[in-house]
């Protein structure tokens, strides 16, 4: 769900107001029902920590001085059972230091003094909703990367046992696992597998032709099949949407693929090569790319190919740019970024790897 002020739909977010004042209640109610929130109240802490057991609570304005439980004491409380539901706290001047207080020791987003200011109030809470929805998206990427990386730790250990048995044979075997791993992606979006497997293919094909050894044309091979694999972690809403079209916040949390990949990878024998090219492979020749802003030779010689064969694939498929290219619009745009967002040299090879078939 976007919260971009000017695609903001109020009506998605639940909003609980806890005061023990029963016309100031009234007040917020009135004002936030207006602007769309579905509202709840109580009129104390003990009710609104009964209202949060029942339903999910987006964002929660307590009042600080209240009978038997303050605000300071309920939102921490809310911090311990309720994490991902926001915290906003209201005050009287005589209550700004205690607020202060329970603003360093993390239990709130922000403090709002009494009287409120409507306007003043509203931004407040939806710029809560877009931090909120910020922050809990990362935490469940990053709890799924490590669910990844559990399941991936687990399929490399097996393989990496009877490597050492038959070398050669299990080689291959490792090579097909990694194949088959890479199914997973098609399972998050049919599209992906077919587009990882063409992006390995002439991945390859250039490595091939520029004369790297059996092993690095491996490493480049399986990162053109796994080079999207933190994408397992994107929302559908990031996910189905094409990157021109993402709002900000949105765009940054989509960059994250890159190192979400090299993380599920990089601490698995064998890998580290891969994960260094799945890390790196939307990195520009010009430094202007991410998430290091490599320049030049600095970027692995392996993502300095996928980014070329990547950026073919989604300049004809339109995830880059809202109309699809044809190919050789798609060629005619990696030859004049030759030097600027791509490796000259790998460029060339490009070039030359499409025209071998």
């Amino acid at each position: 769900m976007t919260a971009h002020n000017e695609s903001f739909d109020a009506s998605q977010y639940k909003v609980l107001c806890v005061d023990d004042e029963p016309n100031i209640l009234s007040s917020l109610r009135r004002m936030l029902s207006l602007e769309g929130f579905e509202v709840f109240t109580a009129e104390s802490g003990a009710q609104a920590l009964g209202q949060l057991a029942k339903q999910p609570i987006h964002v929660i304005i307590s009042d600080m001085q209240m009978p038997h439980m303050d605000g300071a004491e309920l939102l921490e409380k809310v911090t311990q059972q309720w994490p991902q539901t926001m915290r906003l706290l209201l005050t009287g001047a005589s209550d700004v230091t205690g607020a202060i207080d329970a603003i360093n020791q993390g239990a709130i987003y922000r403090y709002i003094a009494k009287p409120w200011n409507d306007e003043e109030l509203l931004s407040t809470i939806k710029s809560a909703i877009v931090y909120g929805t910020v922050v809990n998206e990362h935490d469940r990427l990053q709890a799924l990367t490590e669910a990844q990386k559990e399941s991936l730790n687990e399929m490399v250990d097996t393989l990496e046992s009877r490597v050492k048995e038959r070398t050669k044979d299990l080689r291959d075997a490792y090579v097909a696992s990694i194949k088959s791993f890479s199914n997973l992606l098609e399972l998050r979006r049919p599209d992906l597998l077919p587009h990882s497997r063409r992006v390995a293919t002439l991945s390859m094909k250039m490595a091939k032709l520029a004369g790297l050894d059996e092993d690095a044309c491996q490493s480049i091979f399986i990162a053109g099949l796994l080079h999207d694999i933190g994408k397992i972690g994107l929302s559908d809403r990031v996910l189905n949407t094409k990157f021109v079209e993402l709002p900000l916040s949105d765009a940054k949390v989509y960059r994250t693929h890159a190192t979400m990949g090299e993380a599920t990878l990089s601490a698995l024998p064998d890998m580290k090569e891969v994960a260094a090219i799945i890390r790196s492979h939307h990195e520009y020749f010009n430094g202007t790319g991410f998430p290091d802003a490599l320049k030049g030779d600095a970027i692995p010689i392996g993502a300095r190919i996928v980014a070329i064969v990547e950026a073919f694939e989604e300049l004809q498929s339109g995830d880059y740019a809202k109309a699809q290219s044809t190919p050789a619009d798609a060629v005619r745009v990696i030859t004049s970024n030759r030097g600027i967002l791509f490796c000259p040299v790998m460029a060339d090879l490009f070039v030359k790897a499409l025209r071998v078939g």
